[in-house]
């Protein structure tokens, strides 16, 4: 205590170096953590690609799945119509930013991988769909996948006929319906619209007779009921047909 003859000076406060450490240390973790988190959600949302749809694409064999595309053919994302589409899928493949290119190669070599496409036979056949709202980006797409699926077919040694099933005739409602069905019964539409070609020649089967059967088994029966179809245009171009 100070008094008129003595001084005694105020006892100092000691710089507490570690609690400084300690508090410093704690923002330079919880920022590090934090960059970790961005980084992390950066890296696994995939490649950044443009996500703007340009055209839509299914693929039926029995595996049933559809790509969406943007306008390079990059994949946007690709998902399972029906149960047996997810075996084609369910791998450990990142496909959203991959090119079609490499998408129809991987699809392919599951699918024969899985005994989806039959050894020793002419009778393989693939259907194929493109929807977009330019008919010049459709009819590119269609036709590299006609060229793409028959590649690599051959390097498989597998015959194939790929398919397409001409839809001009349909009303935008009628196509509009059509889609709305296909997703309630988890099938293409062009599969669907396969489906009811064969309905209205044969009113005995029905969608959930024939929704199961493979595009091979659906051909078999329409071309039954209409040989003089077999090899009609637009039903069967291609040049992956035999």
């Amino acid at each position: 205590k100070s008094s008129d003859q003595f001084y005694v000076p105020e006892k100092v406060k000691k710089f507490d170096f570690n609690r400084i450490f300690n508090k410093r240390l704690s923002y330079s973790l919880a920022s590090v953590f934090v960059l970790a988190i961005v980084l992390f959600s950066i890296l696994s949302s995939g490649p950044s690609i443009d996500s703007v749809v340009a055209s839509t694409v299914t693929i039926d064999i029995n595996p049933s799945i559809e790509i969406t595309l943007n306008d390079n053919d990059e994949v946007i994302n690709i998902t399972a119509i029906n149960s047996d589409g997810e075996l084609l899928i369910d791998r450990d493949i990142k496909f959203k930013g991959l090119s079609l290119d490499r998408t129809i190669e991987i699809i392919i070599a599951e699918a024969i991988k899985r005994g989806f496409i039959i050894d020793d036979t002419e009778d393989n056949i693939i259907l194929i769909d493109v929807s977009s709202n330019q008919a010049e980006i459709k009819e590119r797409v269609e036709q590299y996948l006609e060229v793409k699926i028959t590649s690599e077919m051959a390097k498989a040694a597998k015959n194939i006929q790929v398919r397409r099933e001409n839809r001009q005739e349909l009303t935008d409602d009628e196509e509009q319906e059509l889609e709305d069905t296909s997703t309630q019964y988890q099938l293409s539409p062009a599969k669907l619209y396969l489906i009811n070609r064969i309905i209205m020649e044969d009113n005995t089967y029905t969608v959930d007779i024939l929704k199961s059967k493979s595009v091979r088994e659906l051909y078999r029966i329409i071309n039954t009921l209409l040989p003089e179809e077999d090899n009609s245009p637009g039903n069967n171009s291609g040049p992956g047909n035999n």
